[in-house]
């Protein structure tokens, strides 16, 4: 995975790529980049339905409650119509 220049100077960029697709499963990994630290990202997309599960290793319920919803938000309009899911998800809270 590519990694982007810098750090944010506050909040989180959300960084995942599409590693995975399978039998009515897609999965994203990357980061959490914070300020002092990189958090690593897994998150689970269910076909057809789009339901998406996050995980962030060390990061609290609210980190993964943020990139589940991001990565969904990103996905919805490719899952609904059936097409192909976006390679990269880049986002910024904070």
């Amino acid at each position: 995975m590519s990694q982007p220049i810098g750090r944010p100077a506050s909040g989180a960029r959300y960084i995942a790529e599409r590693v995975e697709a399978g039998q009515g499963t897609v999965i994203y990994r990357g980061l959490v980049r914070l300020p002092d630290a990189d958090l690593a990202l897994e998150a689970t997309i269910t076909l057809p339905g789009g339901a998406t599960r996050a995980t962030v290793e060390g990061g609290s319920p609210e980190h993964e409650k943020t990139a589940a919803a991001l990565i969904r938000a990103a996905t919805k309009s490719a899952v609904a119509s059936g097409e192909e899911l976006p390679r990269k998800v880049e986002r910024w809270r904070g």
